[in-house]
């Protein structure tokens, strides 16, 4: 440093002319480099530092995204789990409604017995079968409102051809 200030004013040395006095070069052109240098180390560091920050800030984002994931895995695998117990518990109330329902179609078909129906009719109500005086047979005709059901076991026969045309004769000829 004090090679620096050799050539600087002092009190003795004025100088009354126009002349500026010389100067040494390199200790400016040296203390430039290294300003430079430094310059140019500190804006590595700079970009070093924005490089680091970049790549904390991604590894960061990729860890909030692959927490992010996890969480709408384990969520949409408790909704799964909820929905399956679900359709377990309608399952076995299902499978309690049809046992319940054999059940009762078991006692309807039990009580819709006939013999058991004029038993209970018998014994329990104290009723008798009807005297031949008390009944009374009524004609009902083809088109009332009651509603007529055929045997199970009959099935009436189509006819057809020559059979037919003598059936349908024959209920003209029919008196009434």
């Amino acid at each position: 440093m004090a090679k620096r200030y050799r050539n600087t004013y002092s009190s003795a040395e004025y100088n009354t002319s126009s002349n500026a006095y010389a100067y040494d070069h390199e200790i400016y052109e040296e203390d430039d480099r290294r300003l430079a240098e430094r310059l140019k180390a500190e804006r590595e560091a700079e970009a070093l530092r924005k490089k680091s920050f970049v790549h904390r800030a991604k590894f960061v984002v990729s860890i909030f995204f692959v927490f992010g994931c996890c969480i709408v895995t384990m969520a949409s695998n408790a909704a799964v789990d909820k929905q399956r117990v679900t359709n377990n518990s309608l399952k076995d109330e299902l499978s309690q409604i049809k046992n319940e329902n054999i059940i009762l179609q078991s006692k309807i078909t039990e009580n819709t017995d006939l013999s058991y129906i004029e038993e209970q009719a018998k014994t329990r109500l104290g009723m008798t079968e009807p005297q031949p005086y008390q009944i009374y047979y009524i004609d009902v005709p083809k088109q009332s409102y009651t509603v007529q059901y055929e045997a199970e076991g009959e099935e009436k026969k189509e006819e057809f051809g020559v059979t037919k045309f003598f059936g349908v004769v024959k209920d003209m000829v029919k008196p009434e």
